[in-house]
């Protein structure tokens, strides 16, 4: 997964504008202890990317930062709830979450359109995380995730049941990418 990940998060960082004119900003929201923050600044070099960590788990920040540091790796994580901070376009390039699970995911994606940045964001535990709010970049406000998608409250239970559901491989699949495509669209609103 970090192979995969890595493989994608360069592919967007080489298609930014900025792409070796400067030190382009990653940031993992939801990062936990760095698996992916620290291998993608290991492959990609202090040159090319600066890698920021945002998790609300205190412990799993410091073993990541240890880890970072032990590698010589100059990763930066905070302890913070990504539901409530805001970043200015000019402070983030690229927004990635690995596992992202249930309404992080959506809470990933807006900071990646309220700040014009590109994204790889990997979903999944649906309905987890419902209490997330996004910071919905059209009128700056932060707002719940259907609201966000823009879909009835009901739909999105719905969806978000069907998506985990076990031994329907082809309904849950579809129920995913339904969910991906609102996400989608809620971005490029």
């Amino acid at each position: 997964q970090l192979e995969w990940m890595a493989r994608q998060i360069r592919l967007v960082l080489e298609s930014h504008k900025d792409y070796g004119k400067r030190t382009l900003c990653i940031l993992d929201v939801g990062g936990g202890k760095g698996d992916l923050a620290n291998f993608v600044a290991s492959l990609l070099g202090e040159d090319k990317v600066r890698v920021h960590v945002m998790d609300i788990a205190r412990n799993a920040i410091n073993n990541g930062a240890m880890r970072a540091k032990r590698k010589y790796l100059s990763v930066e994580y905070s302890v913070a709830d990504a539901s409530t901070v805001v970043f200015e376009a000019d402070q983030v390039d690229v927004v990635v979450a690995l596992h992202a699970c249930g309404t992080l995911s959506d809470v990933a994606l807006g900071h990646a359109a309220s700040c014009g940045a590109g994204f790889v964001v990997c979903p999944c535990c649906f309905k987890s995380n419902p209490h997330l709010r996004i910071r919905d970049a059209t009128n700056n406000k932060m707002v719940l995730a259907d609201k966000w998608l823009d879909i009835p409250p009901a739909t999105y239970e719905a969806l978000k049941i069907l998506s985990e559901v076990q031994g329907d491989v082809s309904l849950a699949n579809e129920a995913v990418h339904t969910l991906c495509a609102l996400r989608i669209s809620a971005f490029l609103r």
